[in-house]
């Protein structure tokens, strides 16, 4: 596990975000923040909660709600993130 101070997230923030590993952001040497990479299991969970929302919102039926959940997982599997 990296870690960084308060300042190099500031002045490096694309930098630390580029890690493939969980980074531990430290003020005066205590650790305040992790800051970690998203895993496909944590990808899946943000679409069907944004398919969700999105549902809500524009009043999707069910059966829409699964189209839009089938486009996301043919999207991720496109990427090779699935």
């Amino acid at each position: 596990m990296k870690t960084v101070n308060v300042r190099d997230v500031r002045n490096r923030f694309n930098d630390v975000l580029k890690s493939k590993e969980d980074v531990v952001v430290l003020k005066r040497g205590i650790p305040v923040a992790l800051i970690k990479p998203f895993s496909k299991k944590d990808l899946v969970k943000y679409y069907l909660e944004k398919a969700q929302e999105a549902s809500k919102e524009i009043g999707l039926t069910e059966e829409k709600g699964l189209s839009i959940l089938e486009e996301v997982r043919e999207e991720l599997k496109n990427e090779d993130r699935y």
